[in-house]
This record gives C-alpha cells, sequence and structure tokens, in this order.
C-alpha cells in the first residue's frame, strides 16, 4: 500500500532522520539471493547529492561481492512505535526509513579513506576528532555510495515531537 501523505521531500527532514539512526542495512548482489548486512553509516549532501559512507575488513564477504557487482541497495528505519487500537485491522506502526540505491566506490587512496572514516564517526559521534592508526587503515576498506535514487518515508507517532 503506498500513502503519499508519508513521503518526504524536505532536505532538512531527510537529514535529520539519515542523522539520528546509527545503522542501515545494505544488500548486496550475491548468487542465488541477495546479501543484506547492517553497517554503520555516516553521510553527506554533496551538490544536490546523498552520498553514504561505511567500511569493512579488506577481506571478507562484503568488498569480495562489491569488487564483482558495484551496484547496491540501502536500507534505513527506525523511530518505531505500536499505535494501537481498538480492533486489530486499525492497528499500525509508527517509523520513518529511507531507501536508496547507486554504487559503491572503495575509496583508493588513504585521504579519501580518512574523510569516509571522519564522516562515519561523526555519525556515531558528533562533533569530535579522530586520528586513525596505520595498521588498522591497512586493513579496512571504506566504501563511498553515491545514492542515484533515495526515497523517504515518515509515520510520526503519536507522541512524536
Amino acid at each position: 500500500m503506498s500513502h503519499s501523505e508519508q513521503e518526504v521531500h524536505d532536505k532538512k527532514a531527510i537529514a535529520a532522520i539519515i542523522a539520528r539512526h546509527q545503522v542501515c542495512r545494505i544488500a548486496l548482489n550475491d548468487s542465488p539471493s541477495p546479501y543484506v548486512v547492517p553497517v554503520n553509516y555516516g553521510y553527506e549532501y554533496l551538490e544536490d547529492r546523498w552520498v553514504l559512507y561505511f567500511h569493512g575488513a579488506r577481506t571478507g564477504k562484503k568488498m569480495r561481492l562489491l569488487r564483482k557487482n558495484a551496484a547496491l541497495s540501502v536500507e534505513i528505519d527506525g523511530d518505531h512505535q505500536l499505535l494501537r487500537a481498538e480492533q486489530a485491522c486499525d492497528y499500525s506502526y509508527a517509523y520513518s526509513s529511507i531507501i536508496a540505491s547507486g554504487k559503491a566506490v572503495i575509496l583508493p587512496t588513504r585521504e579519501e579513506m580518512q574523510h569516509g572514516l571522519d564522516v562515519i564517526m561523526r555519525q556515531a559521534v558528533p562533533g569530535k576528532s579522530f586520528t586513525y592508526d596505520e595498521k588498522m587503515m591497512k586493513a579496512v576498506c571504506v566504501v563511498r555510495v553515491e545514492c542515484d535514487m533515495l526515497t523517504c518515508r515518515q509515520r510520526p507517532g503519536r507522541f512524536s515531537a
């Protein structure tokens, strides 16, 4: 069921939703079915485009699949609240959600990787600066996703501000 009244188009409102959540799920192409994995992330809005960053071990299924096929989908959700009613069919759920897709790029330079890690850490711990150990930088991949498509929906709860 599609509810156009739940669509969010305002960039500041979308950014607020993305900013308050800490985990997204990425869907990668695998056979015989997609591979979905939760990751911490960070985001930027650059030149009228949403950009997401996440990281992972240099070796492992996530990076192996991305190297084979860079296309992916992203899902972020939160603000969950059961909306109770008298009748079963009148129950509902409050939520906010983001669905996006794009191409992943494993960042090749230390400077790009550090920028991506800074964006991820800003999401987790706003206002704090970090340094990154060289040993860790050699063991990790940082991935940038320029979203070709991003949609946002929200159904506020009864007690939402």
